[in-house]
């Protein structure tokens, strides 16, 4: 009888152990919920400074070669919008503009001033925070080398491929991501090529690094006959530079566009241009093809972050 009493008595403190213990083993997961990492910008590893590095040696190569030597030299087609006929040619500053088809296209009017273009088409984002998915299609639609009435993918497809809905934004690591697969196989994707997002330095001292886009620009464009995507703060109260496509000041966490095209050599001044297409009709800015100073370009993107996908 005493013998069982302590067996009882034993039984029941185990249960009792158990119990006490159980809940706790089962509050705990075996790991934590997913949670979305912060969306700003991370710094780049040392293998995408690397990369960055390569691609920016080899625009500087092609900068020093013969080939974009002799293209500044070129009789060319004259980019002057008509609303400011003559500015382009004469070296007058003007710090945006809305381009015009016929400008866009190279085409009609000779003059030596150095450019270079690919033909792009604008697209309308579909959404508010689709401003990375739709320069996505814009680059995917040239590079697979479709005309203005087509798109190779959506904008929520080229979005899931950018985690733009996940996040709620498009940073510059994703958008290289949705890039490299909205133009793997596309016929005017260059051997060898790859999507590279950089940081915007002043890498020769000279206080600015509107030389450096410049430069940039015109190897992605003149060399590799490629585009480039630039995020900026479009119109931020605090600055005193804007993008042409968006007139009014707006709070803006920050917008893509699609570089396209350019026009006359740098001086560090407002006088050379870099080509763009804008999706933002609905969000405050405009849809269409424009162009900014390159100098002011270079003043946004050093206001935002600080980096480009090229």
């Amino acid at each position: 009888m005493f013998s069982r009493r302590i067996a009882m008595a034993v039984l029941a403190a185990m249960l009792m152990s158990a119990l006490t213990v159980a809940p706790a083993a089962a509050a705990k997961p075996t790991k934590p919920p997913a949670q979305p990492p912060p969306t700003g910008e991370r710094p780049l590893t040392p293998e995408e400074e690397a990369a960055s590095a390569r691609k920016i040696a080899a625009a500087d190569a092609y900068l020093a070669s013969a080939e974009a030597q002799e293209a500044e030299l070129v009789s060319l087609a004259c980019v002057t919008p008509t609303s400011t006929g003559a500015e382009v040619a004469t070296g007058a500053e003007v710090m945006g503009g809305v381009a015009t088809d016929s400008e866009t296209d190279a085409t009609t009017q000779a003059c030596y001033t150095p450019q270079g273009f690919v033909t792009v088409h604008a697209r309308d984002q579909t959404a508010g925070h689709y401003c990375g998915p739709a320069v996505g299609q814009v680059i995917a639609n040239y590079s697979w080398a479709l005309d203005s009435a087509w798109n190779k993918y959506t904008q929520g497809r080229i979005a899931g491929w950018m985690s733009t809905d996940y996040y709620g934004q498009t940073d510059a690591l994703r958008l290289e991501v949705g890039l490299e697969k909205a133009t793997a196989g596309s016929p005017r994707r260059p051997a060898n090529w790859n999507w590279i997002v950089s940081n915007l330095r002043d890498l020769n001292g000279n206080g600015g690094t509107g030389d450096e886009l410049h430069s940039y620009l015109r190897s992605n464009v003149s060399g590799s006959r490629m585009p480039m995507a630039i995020p900026v703060k479009p119109h931020s109260a605090a600055s005193n530079y804007n993008l042409s496509s968006w007139p009014n000041p707006v709070n803006s966490v920050g917008h893509w566009i699609a570089a396209y095209g350019w026009v006359g050599l740098y001086t560090g001044t407002h006088y050379a241009r870099l080509y763009f297409t804008d999706s933002s009709r609905d969000e405050g800015g405009s849809t269409g093809k424009f162009y900014n100073s390159v100098l002011s370009v270079a003043i946004m993107v050093g206001q935002h972050t600080g980096r480009f996908v090229w």
